[in-house]
């Protein structure tokens, strides 16, 4: 599982992944402060990394046969098993006397895998020992007295030593659970912007040969303003593709110099967060996703990372926006509604009315509301009003004239033209059917 793990996190060939690397640091550090060696293997014991350290003469010497590193897994899959039973470090004798512990590797809640650490002495050769290396030089056509020579070689520790050692392995392990995925994710990312980037800005240059480049449409200026366009419209995947053109097109026209595309980027923060405000997001919510931002780009140290950077705030900022703006679409129509409801039977009653009452242009509230209904202002008005002339039909003695003149149309014979298009029916017709459907 761990070394599958490995392969899709990190890279398709196990010889050359940016999160192989980092697995290797964390080994490397961790046995450089310790003067212990440490290893990654699978929930079977099957070592996929080992720090630089590696094993010592003893374990070398054991593992050079096939019962002895059979016997060695073994041990380390065990220990896997104990310590996620007790979610801490395991430790126990290994099969050929050394001390050894281990702590569980897990990613998104899953066990993959264990760090292991040790190899160490508690205390000096003991008979048992000696018994044990003599039957398995004798079996293994190995040397026994090398064999003890190297036991004894092995690194003596207190047992303060080694719990502070297996603390420090079990923050290792519990970072790698909580923040590994986020870390395997960025460096994925990474490759993909980097195999991305490239590849685009080819295909831009194979263009450019036939094609004027850089026309008007393209021009990164009207870019932006097409993205907060879109993202107004709550058009988020054509927002966020419109972000991608735009960070080609900086590319391009930096030459891939890292420092002319962080200048353009964090112009383009700046554009970001005016229009995160005029939208309506709150001031100390956008500059604080400024301020970790503008950390981010100035830590930026190669093109792919401050590309990368740019797809991550533009699409950060897209969505606050598109999400405010949802939520503000949503609070214009129910002020529309309300008031329709409350005035419906105002002659006056008009989208330029309601435009004035929320402080709107009247076309594109218009167009606001008949992306969020479905339908027109007006077409709402006539359903308000029809659905209160139906009441009054069936409720009172009323004549149609008085009902139309109630429920805000200005003469008969166009109440009459609206009812008949929303019910199918006339006035008329409409109270003697549910007059008799009540009787």
């Amino acid at each position: 599982m761990l070394e599958q793990f490995l392969k899709e996190q990190m890279q398709e060939q196990m010889n050359a992944k940016v999160g192989k690397s980092l697995f290797q640091r964390i080994l490397n550090s961790f046995s450089h402060a310790t003067k212990i060696n440490s290893a990654v293997t699978d929930v079977a014991g099957k070592c996929i990394l080992t720090s630089q350290q590696g094993d010592c003469e003893f374990c070398q010497l054991v593992k050079s046969s096939s019962a002895g590193l059979a016997r060695c897994r073994r041990s380390y899959a065990q220990g896997g098993v104990h310590a996620i039973k007790w979610k801490e470090p395991y430790f126990f004798k290994c099969h050929a006397g050394l001390i050894s512990w281990v702590c569980p590797i897990s990613y998104r809640g899953k066990h993959i895998g264990n760090l292991v650490c040790g190899q160490v002495r508690m205390w000096q050769l003991t008979e048992l020992n000696c018994s044990w290396i003599n039957n398995f030089a004798e079996r293994n056509g190995l040397d026994a007295e090398q064999l003890m020579d190297s036991f004894n070689k092995a690194r003596l520790m207190s047992t303060v030593d080694i719990q502070a050692a297996a603390d420090l392995a079990l923050i290792i392990t519990s970072y790698m659970d909580l923040s590994g995925a986020d870390i395997f994710d960025f460096h994925r990312k990474m490759r993909k912007v980097g195999s991305w980037i490239w590849g685009e800005n080819k295909k831009k240059k194979d263009v450019a040969s036939r094609i004027d480049l850089f026309d008007s449409e393209q021009d990164m200026s009207n870019l932006g303003s097409r993205i907060f366009a879109e993202t107004r419209n709550c058009n988020i995947e054509k927002a966020k593709k419109l972000l991608e053109q735009l960070v080609i097109q900086m590319f391009i026209q930096s030459k891939g110099r890292l420092e002319v595309i962080k200048g353009r980027s964090l112009e383009f923060l700046s554009l970001f967060t005016r229009m995160s405000t005029e939208y309506g997001v709150k001031f100390g919510e956008v500059i604080h996703l400024s301020d970790l931002k503008l950390k981010e780009i100035d830590d930026a140290d190669t093109v792919d990372k401050a590309v990368l950077w740019l797809l991550s705030v533009g699409n950060t900022f897209i969505d606050v926006i598109a999400k405010k703006n949802n939520s503000g679409e949503k609070s214009i129509v129910s002020t529309v509604t309300d008031y329709i409801k409350n005035n419906y039977s105002s002659k006056t009653l008009s989208v330029q009315e309601i435009a004035g009452v929320c402080h709107m242009n009247p076309a594109y509230l218009g167009q606001l509301f008949k992306k969020r209904m479905g339908y027109s202002i007006t077409d709402y008005i006539h359903d308000v009003r029809i659905e209160q002339a139906k009441r009054l039909l069936v409720e009172t003695d009323q004549n149609i004239e008085l009902i139309a003149n109630q429920t805000g149309f200005t003469d008969r014979s166009y109440f009459c033209k609206i009812f008949k298009k929303k019910t199918g029916l006339s006035p008329g017709e409409y109270k003697k059917d549910n007059m008799l459907s009540l009787a």
